[in-house]
């Protein structure tokens, strides 16, 4: 049975990006920005910290859709509403958002929740 679940939606995509960058990028790969909400792509370079661009995979599709194909989450519009669902056939739940990128990561954090679940009861 598929469930629609709340767990990541009262987060900001801030909250969301740096999440997703946790997982996705590692912890020496990038940087953020409290004040400014803002999550960093980064190198370092002789202990020195190297911005080099943002990630934003809640907003912006080139660091949004390699996550998507990678972990197979299919978007679909809800033609009753202006939001999109995001889903995974290897799981049995759904994140729905007016943002269908958003609604992507908020389910690939779900996913990777799932993962651990299982990770740490097998």
């Amino acid at each position: 049975m598929i469930q629609k679940t709340d767990k990541y939606t009262e987060l900001s995509d801030f909250e969301i990006n740096l999440a997703v960058a946790h997982i996705v990028l590692g912890k020496d790969n990038y940087d953020w920005c409290p004040d400014k909400k803002e999550v960093y792509l980064a190198g370092i370079d002789g202990g020195d910290f190297l911005p080099h661009g943002y990630f934003d995979p809640c907003n912006n599709p080139t660091d949004a859709m390699p996550i998507i194909i990678e972990n197979k989450i299919g978007l679909s519009p809800m033609y009753h509403s202006n939001k999109w669902t995001a889903d995974c056939l290897d799981y049995d739940f759904i994140s729905v958002n007016k943002n269908p990128l958003r609604a992507a990561m908020e389910l690939f954090l779900l996913m990777k929740d799932a993962e651990n679940e299982n990770n740490n009861n097998g």
